[in-house]
């Protein structure tokens, strides 16, 4: 049953579910207003355009898939840190099976560029997070890193791989933790 929203929070919320169910391609004004039970008219107040409703619907998966709620998690040393993002974003994955095949879309070059800036923000979110970590952690050699290999490459590379073996469809990154710990310990 359907119920009435109107809040642009409720509006998104009913994205992710449309998203999560049939994939990010069958995202359109209509069906968001009718899964949310408001009139067709009613979204534009909250979103001019598809590809407004489209970028916002972009930006908060992604929030979703990328936002670490634990707040101890900064207290982990980095492998086990490492660990539970990858677990935490492979759920966000299976949450949004069909949301990676946004190439798909035909975005206008300038909404192009707004979801690959939302992407990218919250990738240096997740970066921040896991400079912290590194950080925090106080077992890492102090010679571990250096002005050609700092700690932000390594935090890139850690990434770069997270996000290989989630392409990959790999359940773990236990691999990946086996170099981290040979690299910073």
């Amino acid at each position: 049953m359907n119920t009435s929203v109107t809040s642009e929070k409720d509006i998104l919320e009913a994205c992710r579910q449309l998203v999560s169910d049939k994939g990010l391609s069958f995202l359109n004004m209509r069906a968001v207003a009718k899964s949310c039970g408001v009139a067709l008219g009613s979204l534009y107040y909250y979103f001019p355009s598809k590809n407004d409703l489209l970028i916002a619907t972009i930006e908060s998966v992604w929030e979703d898939i990328f936002r670490i709620k634990d707040t101890d998690i900064s207290k982990l040393p980095f492998p086990e840190f490492i660990d539970r993002c990858f677990g935490h974003i492979q759920l966000g994955i299976q949450r949004y099976p069909n949301f990676f095949t946004i190439h798909s879309i035909s975005f206008s070059t300038k909404s192009q560029n707004k979801a690959r800036d939302s992407m990218e923000h919250y990738l240096a979110q997740i970066k921040e997070q896991m400079l912290s970590s590194l950080h925090a952690d106080e077992r890492v050699c102090k010679d571990a890193f250096s002005t050609d290999f700092s700690e932000a490459d390594f935090v890139d590379f850690v990434l770069s791989n997270i996000i290989c073996l989630l392409i990959q469809k790999k359940n773990n990154c236990v691999l990946l933790l086996e170099v981290i710990r040979r690299t910073i310990y």
